[in-house]
């Protein structure tokens, strides 16, 4: 298996904040169970009551963290919101919404890493604004 990237490497991807945001953090952290390892990057916004938390996890392709949940994931739609897939520079995503202002997406990088990025009392526009902040390119180097 490979070496887990550091979460000092991982937290050089998270964005500044846009314009109008503001951030805390970012942080990083490291787990080891048994063989496996991995870690992950994170960094906190927000602009008025809407807030956004951006995850960037290495797996070291290892069935941990953001990956149990994206391999259980299925596409679904209801009057509350939706899970749809789709794809996010080229790789696999999934974006959800939760009503009221709820609205989320994961993209899985080279099925090692895994952006993750929630937002809560905001808008499409707010989580399209932080997705498209992400070097994808960059992350899927480090495999």
């Amino acid at each position: 298996m490979p070496t887990r990237v550091s979460f000092g490497t991982l937290m050089t991807f998270l964005p500044d904040a846009p314009a109008g945001w503001t951030a805390e953090g970012p942080s990083g952290t490291s787990w080891t169970v048994n063989d496996d390892q991995w870690t992950m990057a994170s960094h906190d916004y927000a602009k008025g009551d809407a807030t956004v938390l951006i995850d960037i996890q290495d797996s070291a392709y290892h069935d941990v963290g953001h990956w149990q949940s994206w391999n259980s994931f299925i596409s679904f739609e209801t009057s509350e919101g939706y899970y749809r897939q789709g794809r996010v520079s080229g790789h696999p995503s999934w974006e959800y919404f939760t009503k009221p202002a709820t609205h989320g997406t994961w993209v899985g990088v080279n099925e090692r890493f895994v952006v993750y990025i929630n937002v809560e009392d905001g808008s499409k526009q707010d989580l399209d604004l932080f997705v498209n902040a992400i070097n994808y390119g960059g992350i899927a180097a480090l495999d």
